[in-house]
């Protein structure tokens, strides 16, 4: 015993023992006064010297979480040679203060398949759609800045940012352009840091809402081996952690979140069957099962399929599908029998009237419809 102290340190063989020595080597300095505290020591610098000498227990320095900061690098540990960010976001018009009520512009972005390979898909093609993708939006943002303020932007992505490496989802020798840890860190993140950095210059918060798809891990592998939260985990701990940009990850492999006090339910949709090369009685009877389950929600968004498509279940229940990044797609042509064009989503929400327009978001303009 410890004679003429406040408090003990937990005793031999007693399980806060065997909890205070398995946290206490990376534990942070808050952590350390707490439990300085609660055992009555005077400070956290008694606490560790007594710990020290009765235990013998090392100190192991923990990573500090990178601080929020508009003029620092994306550089948490685990983001490789990704370039500075920097945002000039200062003075923006965010649109008419006419009286028209403020929208959120959303964005659903779905299976970008980074590092597949097709006559004419490759890593600069993905590159190019992506860039393509951000000037569409802005241009669809500031025609209706017009009409009222647009100060926040939302983007969803339903998962299957990365090709992966698996035989059985396609990615066979000479359809892949690199390993799939190259897909994540060559390809897809520094594209993806670019893509909502230069959305933070142009709105006051960019928020991004991310669940896996059935890309990234296989027949063997769980899903928690998905590229897709990799890919989520490297963008939210480098440009996740400026000021204004938010990220949130879903490990399930389904979602319900506020946009604008609606609701949106969204997913990937590798769950749901085809019955000749159709999947949307399938959907219908999944979203309509789904709508129970979770106690309701007004508007869901997924992809898998490559095809862009929407419809209205219910007066209370529509729905949006992506496209894909991907074009001459043989997955598509053998399952679907029809390759869409490449594109993904836009729309606006109000606070009253939840969507209010919506637009296909083109991604290049080689698929614009041409007149016959």
């Amino acid at each position: 015993m410890e004679i003429g102290r406040k408090s003990l340190l937990p005793e031999e063989g007693s399980r806060d023992l065997r909890v205070l020595k398995e946290k206490y080597p990376t534990a942070d300095v808050e952590q350390i006064k707490k439990w300085a505290q609660e055992y009555g020591f005077s400070n956290a610098k008694s606490f560790v010297t007594r710990v020290k000498s009765k235990f013998g227990w090392p100190r192991i320095s923990s990573p500090k979480k990178p601080k929020r900061n508009e003029s620092v690098a994306a550089n948490a540990p685990i983001v490789v040679n990704l370039p500075p960010v920097k945002f000039h976001n200062i003075g923006i018009n965010f649109g008419a203060d006419n009286g028209g009520d403020e929208e959120t512009v959303v964005v659903i972005a779905s299976d970008g398949h980074a590092g597949k390979i097709t006559k004419s898909f490759n890593r600069s093609v993905y590159r190019d759609r992506m860039g393509k993708m951000y000037e569409s939006t802005m241009k669809i943002v500031e025609l209706h800045r017009h009409m009222y303020p647009i100060k926040k932007i939302t983007v969803i992505n339903c998962g299957d940012n990365i090709q992966g490496e698996s035989p059985w989802q396609g990615s066979k020798i000479g359809e892949v352009e690199m390993g799939a840890r190259d897909q994540v860190k060559q390809i897809a993140v520094p594209a993806w840091n670019d893509f909502l950095g230069s959305l933070k210059n142009n709105f006051e918060s960019v928020t991004m809402h991310g669940v896996p798809g059935n890309h990234g891990h296989d027949k063997l592998a769980p899903e928690t081996s998905s590229y897709d939260l990799l890919f989520y985990d490297i963008l939210e701990a480098g440009i996740g952690q400026y000021k204004g940009i938010n990220i949130y990850i879903y490990d399930d492999f389904c979602a319900i979140v506020d946009i604008k006090k609606f609701k949106f339910f969204i997913f990937h949709g590798d769950g749901i069957p085809c019955q000749q090369g159709v999947p949307f009685f399938a959907l219908d009877k999944k979203l309509k099962s789904w709508y129970m389950q979770y106690g309701g929600f007004n508007y869901a968004c997924g992809g898998h399929f490559h095809k862009r498509h929407f419809d209205e279940i219910s007066n209370k229940l529509e729905y949006f599908m992506c496209s894909t990044l991907v074009s001459d797609d043989t997955w598509a042509l053998k399952k679907l029998g029809i390759s869409s064009s490449p594109s993904q989503w836009i729309m606006g929400v109000h606070p009253k009237h939840g969507v209010t327009w919506r637009y296909p978001l083109g991604v290049d303009d080689k698929f614009l419809p041409s007149k016959i």
